[in-house]
């Protein structure tokens, strides 16, 4: 015996075939799988004539180096896709403001929630925005690339040149950034010289989770 099925309902049953389909296809694509990341990168920060970059939407943080010719002040090397990125103790962003929390860990930062108050600070840019070269110290002048930069972030470590040697002092306060795809990623400065016993100042050791409250 055959089940004759009307057209009617053949093309009802269709439909909504498809648009099940639909709804299963539009939750995949708006709802992206970001997957979730946090631990500590240790990086060389020590040339004044580098810009190191850091990617945090890679499964482990993707880092990249970039170069700033002492002729041209021209920057060759830098990446396409990109969150932050450090030249000794200054950070640019990829277009993302920041916010200094009152927190000193990120654990805390969490337990606490996403701040509603404060004052979130894009990147600044200057003709004279990082130092470059250092050599020409003693003659009286230093050499400065063009760009931009956080001063936010810039303020984890605070160097007083009023006495030599330079005086540093270091803040741990966890960083909020909101990145330009309108996700957020928190980072903290934990070291800013090298492991070693040399302990050479620009190796910047940083605690970072990405992504934070999503």
């Amino acid at each position: 015996m055959s089940i004759k099925t009307p057209l009617r309902l053949l093309g009802m049953v269709l439909t909504m075939g498809l648009f099940s389909a639909c709804d299963m296809l539009e939750d995949v694509y708006d709802d992206p799988v970001v997957e979730k990341q946090e631990g500590q990168y240790y990086v060389d920060a020590t040339d004044y004539a580098q810009w190191v970059y850091i990617n945090l939407h890679t499964p482990v943080p993707t880092i990249t180096i970039s170069t700033i010719s002492l002729d041209d002040l021209q920057e060759t090397g830098a990446p396409q896709e990109w969150d932050i990125a450090h030249h000794r103790y200054d950070v640019k962003t990829n277009g993302a403001s920041v916010l200094m929390t009152p927190y000193h860990s990120i654990e805390a930062l969490e337990k606490a929630g996403l701040p509603s108050e404060g004052e979130w600070t894009t990147d600044e840019e200057s003709e004279q925005c990082i130092t470059v070269d250092m050599s020409h110290m003693m003659e009286g002048y230093l050499v400065y690339a063009p760009g931009h930069k956080n001063t936010t972030i810039g303020q984890w470590v605070e160097v007083d040149t009023s006495n030599m040697p330079p005086n540093y002092t270091m803040h741990d306060n966890v960083m909020l950034l909101r990145l330009a795809d309108g996700t957020y990623a928190a980072l903290q400065l934990a070291n800013f010289m090298s492991t070693d016993s040399y302990q050479v100042k620009g190796w910047m050791t940083v605690n970072y989770k990405y992504p934070i409250f999503k």
